[in-house]
C-alpha cells in the first residue's frame, strides 16, 4: 500500500526535476533590433520673400480684324495678283472678276436714265405748250359766248334759224370741252411731273448701283496686312457671296491665352488699380513683349478660367495667325513667400517640412512660379507655417507621409 502511494510521488518528483534542468538548460532567445529605414531626400531651406510671382500660360495668336472677301457679282475670275501668306497695303488691287456683264447693265441703266430725262423735258415744254394755249382757248370760249349771243338775238328776231343757234351753242360746248380738258392737263402737270421725278431718282440709284458692282469686279484690300487664305484661281466661275480669299491685320493681332482661375482674383484687382500686366514670350529664340489689354467677355465650357487678350509690342512681322506662344505673365508682388522647386510640392496644398529627422506635412497655397536669376522656374508658395530656415524636402517620396523618417543628402 505503501509502496502504490510513494512510487508515484517518487515519479513525480523526478519529472519535476527533468524538467527544472531542461528549462534551466535551454538557450537564450537573442532580441535583434531592427533599425528604422531612414529615406534620403534632397532638402531646402525656407527663405520668406517679397516677389512678383510669373504664371506659365499657353495661348495662339488670332485679331479681331480678320476679313474674308467675297464676291458680289457672278463672273469669272481674270487676274489674281497675291499669294497666301503675301503682305499687302491697304487699297491694293488683289484680284480682278470679269466685268463685261457689269458694262452691259451699266450702259441699260444710263439707256434708261436718258430715256426719263427726255419725258421729264417733254412734259416741261407741253406744260409751257398748255400755259400759252390756255389764254387762246379762253378767248375762244368768250367769242362763243358771244356768237351764241348773237345767234339768240337774231333768231328771237326771226332773222337766223334755229339751226344757227344749235350750230353756234355747240361750238360753245366743245370749247368748253377743250378748256376743261387744258386746265385738266395743266392741273395734271405736277403729279406728272413728280411721278417722272421718282422714275428718275430709280434709274439713278440703278445707275450707281451698276457702277458699284462694276468696282466691286476690282477686288482690293481694306486694310493692310497679310493673305491667309486664297480661294480661288484665273479661271475660276464665283457666284455672288462665295469665298475669294482671306487676310488679316498685322497692326491688331493678339494673343489668346487662359488664365487659370485661381489667378483670376488677382488680375481683375490689378486692373481695376490701372496697373500694367506684362508677359514676355520667347518665339524662334526672340524675346517677345505683350501686355493684358482685357479678358473674354464669356468663360467656355469645361475650362478652368478665363481668356486673357494680349497686344503685341513691337515687331509682330514674325508672328502668323494661329502660332503657338508661351507667355510668362508678371503679378503684382506678394509678400511673405517662398521660392521652392516643384518637387517639393505634395498635391495641391501641402509641402512636408523636416522635423528632428521625420517629416511633417505643412499647408500652402500656390501662388505663381518665378525664375531665379540662374534660369531655374520654381514655385512661390505661402503658408502662415512656413517659417524662415525650415528645412522642406524637395524629393518626392510616393510614400510620404507625417513621421515618416528621412534623412537630407547634405548630411
Amino acid at each position: 500500500m505503501l509502496k502504490r502511494i510513494v512510487l508515484p510521488l517518487v515519479i513525480l518528483l523526478i519529472a519535476i526535476a527533468i524538467f527544472m534542468g531542461l528549462k534551466q538548460s535551454k538557450p537564450e532567445k537573442v532580441v535583434i533590433q531592427k533599425p528604422e529605414k531612414v529615406w534620403r531626400v534632397d532638402t531646402t531651406l525656407v527663405d520668406i520673400q517679397t516677389i512678383s510671382p510669373e504664371i506659365i500660360l499657353y495661348g495662339r495668336v488670332e485679331t479681331p480684324r480678320k476679313s474674308t472677301l467675297k464676291s458680289a457679282l457672278v463672273a469669272d475670275v481674270i487676274s489674281v495678283s497675291v499669294l497666301e501668306g503675301a503682305e499687302v497695303e491697304k487699297g491694293q488691287e488683289l484680284l480682278i472678276l470679269d466685268d463685261t456683264d457689269m458694262q452691259l447693265l451699266l450702259k441699260q441703266r444710263q439707256a434708261d436714265l436718258a430715256e426719263i430725262n427726255a419725258l421729264l423735258k417733254s412734259e416741261s415744254e407741253r406744260f409751257k405748250r398748255d400755259k400759252g394755249l390756255l389764254e387762246q382757248e379762253t378767248a375762244l370760249l368768250v367769242l362763243a359766248d358771244k356768237a351764241v349771243a348773237r345767234s339768240k338775238k337774231l333768231e328771237q328776231s326771226r332773222l337766223a334759224s334755229q339751226s344757227s343757234l344749235d350750230d353756234a351753242l355747240a361750238t360753245k360746248q366743245r370749247q368748253v370741252l377743250t378748256l376743261k380738258r387744258l386746265n385738266y392737263d395743266i392741273a395734271e402737270h405736277p403729279a406728272r411731273a413728280a411721278q417722272l421725278t421718282a422714275r428718275k431718282s430709280r434709274a439713278q440709284a440703278m445707275v450707281q448701283q451698276a457702277n458699284v458692282d462694276l468696282k466691286r469686279s476690282q477686288i482690293k484690300a481694306p486694310f493692310s496686312g497679310r493673305v491667309s487664305q486664297l480661294h480661288v484661281s484665273i479661271g475660276d466661275r464665283v457666284r455672288s457671296g462665295d469665298n475669294l480669299l482671306s487676310l488679316y491685320d498685322l497692326e491688331n493681332l493678339e494673343v489668346r491665352a487662359q488664365i487659370p482661375g485661381r489667378y483670376i482674383s488677382q488680375i481683375y484687382t490689378m486692373i481695376k488699380q490701372k496697373k500694367v500686366l506684362s508677359a514676355t514670350g520667347i518665339l524662334d529664340e526672340q524675346t517677345l513683349s505683350f501686355k493684358l489689354e482685357r479678358l473674354s467677355g464669356e468663360v467656355k465650357l469645361d475650362s478652368g478660367g478665363i481668356d486673357g487678350l494680349f497686344s503685341i509690342s513691337g515687331n509682330n512681322q514674325m508672328l502668323a495667325l494661329g502660332t503657338f506662344v508661351e507667355l510668362k505673365l508678371t503679378l503684382a508682388q506678394h509678400d511673405n513667400v517662398v521660392a521652392l522647386p516643384f518637387n517639393a510640392l505634395y498635391g495641391l496644398n501641402h509641402v512636408y517640412r523636416v522635423n528632428d529627422g521625420y517629416l511633417e506635412s505643412v499647408s500652402i497655397e500656390r501662388v505663381g512660379e518665378f525664375t531665379s536669376e540662374s534660369g531655374e522656374t520654381l514655385l512661390l508658395l505661402s503658408g502662415v507655417d512656413l517659417k524662415q530656415g525650415d528645412t522642406i524636402v524637395s524629393t518626392q517620396l510616393p510614400n510620404a507621409t507625417t513621421g515618416l523618417r528621412v534623412e537630407a543628402m547634405s548630411e
